[in-house]
């Protein structure tokens, strides 16, 4: 790239000069479509996330590295890859078809489980073993609100329970901890109410009182 800077300097600097597309070509930036499961990063905070819809030709819904689902503008995201190298900036979306969309979520699944098949405890015993403590889940987790955090954990918990059970895995281990238990109260309604799951307290030698062992079949 011609543009020397952070993605947020090269961000402003775009969009004081209207993001042109004679300007782009100049800076070899590509203007290209939106498309869902493309990786993008704001281009005024240090935020990034995935485009899990498009809402029409100018707005486009993100869940961000938080877990958060936002409603944002064309103009305020840039394409990036896994390096969080700039790709492209967009200029109009894609629709794709539900085919497409849920293949997009069947992979993003799979990816969320990626580091959990690396433990020992689905090595040996085929059972994920899922932290949830706040510093395992987000890069600042001293940024949020009390509810902010309790809806990552439990947003974190569900999808993890989702892709379990996509890929027919038959446990998994919650580690919430024995704090206040107020997110083993939350993870346990939730496992109960929404998925309608079977559930004990963990193996006490291995996590005293501070997991929940969920059977998924």
């Amino acid at each position: 790239m011609c543009i020397s800077g952070n993605l947020v300097e090269i961000g402003e600097f775009f969009l004081k000069n209207f993001v042109s597309l004679r300007l782009c070509e100049k800076y070899r930036i590509r203007i290209m479509q939106a498309k869902i499961g493309n990786k993008v990063k704001f281009i005024n905070d240090d935020a990034t996330g995935i485009i899990t819809k498009v809402i029409s030709e100018k707005e486009l819904e993100i869940e961000d590295n938080h877990g958060f689902t936002l409603r944002v503008s064309l103009n305020e995201v840039i394409v990036i890859d896994d390096n969080e190298d700039i790709v492209y900036t967009i200029d109009n979306t894609e629709y794709i078809n539900q085919t497409d969309l849920r293949k997009e979520k069947f992979k993003s699944k799979s990816k969320l489980l990626d580091k959990y098949k690396k433990l020992n405890k689905y090595k040996y015993e085929n059972t994920l073993e899922i932290d949830l403590h706040l510093e395992e889940l987000v890069e600042f987790p001293t940024r949020l609100e009390d509810w902010q955090k309790l809806y990552t954990q439990i947003n974190h918990a569900k999808k993890c329970v989702e892709a379990a059970q996509s890929e027919n895995i038959p446990r998994i281990v919650f580690i919430h901890g024995k704090g206040t238990g107020v997110l083993k109260t939350e993870l346990r309604n939730m496992l109960s109410n929404t998925y309608e799951l079977q559930f004990s307290d963990a193996d006490y030698r291995e996590y005293s009182t501070g997991a929940t062992e969920v059977y998924l079949r």
